[in-house]
């Protein structure tokens, strides 16, 4: 038995084994018994409905877009809904078992099968909420068709929480060469940051005596050995988005190219802004915005390699690399090559704590392992959303 709990006080509801009719299937009438509550319900049957169904689909797909409450003398509600996108609506009829099979007008062999159930259910203290899909006619009248019944009952007892199986689904995402260069480049980063914030200042040069002290010669091969780093492990990252087999660690995937992309850019920041609350686009791998903001940092980290290792030019000014870049420092100044290289570190720790909100308010709002996936190297998708580049 599937149970799902929603606490209200010391009373709670729980939800039996949906017993499907019609050829549906038990998330599909869980689904439909969800969708059937009203709009912004406190109901704690309705609550553990929503919250039970929410873990088999994404309800955000749908809306309400009309509600008749339960009628005393007809035992039943009617909800109107319809999918986001879409203009087709659908009739979700819920009350008493006997109410909604005669609203289907079922026939003598289903009603005695839904009251046999039901009744066998009614022994453990479930009580039946039934459920009928409705079709408007051209005549103006409906047809009905009973999806089955979801068993209810309250209770003082904790109930298990057991999620069935098939609910979501494991898609790959990143293979472990990406997440590698990525938490290697983080420490990367970091190294760079504190060795560069300490050169800069100035103070280990005049650490302890002048003729034993070479902490700022230390500092300096620790920065330019990660620097040399930094930069091989960005050219594999270029690399590999023209040869990686992954298509969500591909250029295109980086890039808001696509139409789709360009047009769910301004909407996907409205939502990680929280200035909407509907619906927004699922995406796989990255979202539009993320495309962004990942590929400006991607820039940054190479106007940060570009800027060093002019700098580091002027060590070596007859080098058959480095003589090319000593034209930067000619060109621009010093002081304005080391003022850039500078603020693109304070680039890199501003974007540090934005990288790991927006990680954190992914996993938190939809629930699908986004964080951990830079580990694991894949990502648990709902069954049933609707993914843009899925």
């Amino acid at each position: 038995m599937s149970e799902h709990e929603t606490p209200e006080g010391d009373i709670r509801i729980e939800l039996g084994d949906p017993a499907p009719f019609a050829g549906e299937k038990k998330r599909e009438l869980l689904v439909a018994a969800a969708l059937g509550a009203p709009s912004g319900t406190t109901d704690p049957a309705d609550l553990a409905l929503l919250g039970a169904a929410s873990r088999k689909e994404d309800l955000r797909h749908y809306e309400q877009v009309g509600y008749v409450p339960l009628d005393p003398g007809l035992n039943y509600s009617i909800a109107r809904v319809r999918r986001v996108g879409t203009a087709r609506e659908e009739l979700l009829a819920r009350g008493g078992l006997n109410s909604i099979l005669y609203l289907c007008r079922a026939d003598e062999s289903t009603r005695y099968r839904a009251e046999m159930e039901a009744g066998e259910r009614m022994v453990h203290g479930f009580r039946p909420l039934a459920v009928a899909h409705g079709e408007p006619l051209p005549d103006g009248g409906e047809k009905w068709t009973f999806l089955g019944f979801v068993p209810l009952r309250a209770t003082r007892e904790r109930s298990r929480r057991v999620e069935e199986p098939g609910a979501f689904r494991y898609v790959p995402v990143w293979d472990w060469q990406l997440r590698s260069l990525h938490w290697l480049a983080v420490l990367l980063i970091a190294v760079l940051s504190v060795t560069g914030i300490l050169m800069g200042s100035g103070r280990p040069a005049y650490a302890g005596a002048r003729e034993s002290s070479f902490l700022f010669g230390y500092l300096r091969f620790i920065h330019f050995a990660a620097g040399w780093l930094l930069l091989a492990t960005a050219l594999i990252r270029i690399a590999g988005l023209f040869l990686a087999s992954n298509r969500y660690q591909r250029w295109d995937a980086l890039f808001p190219v696509k139409p789709r992309d360009l047009r769910n850019l301004l909407t996907v920041g409205r939502n990680y802004l929280f200035c909407r609350f509907d619906r927004g686009p699922h995406y796989i791998g990255h979202n539009p915005l993320q495309q962004v903001a990942y590929t400006a940092i991607y820039g940054v980290g190479m106007l940060a390699l570009l800027t060093g290792f002019a700098l580091y030019a002027l060590y070596a000014p007859d080098h058959w690399l480095f003589r090319h870049l000593v034209r930067i420092d000619t060109l621009v100044g010093v002081q304005y090559v080391r003022l850039a290289h500078l603020l693109v570190m304070w680039i890199f720790l501003a974007f540090i704590p934005i990288h790991v909100y927006l990680a954190i308010r992914a996993d938190t709002v939809e629930r699908e392992g986004a964080i951990s996936s830079i580990i694991s190297g894949g990502r648990w998708c709902r069954r049933g959303t609707t993914f843009e580049d899925g």
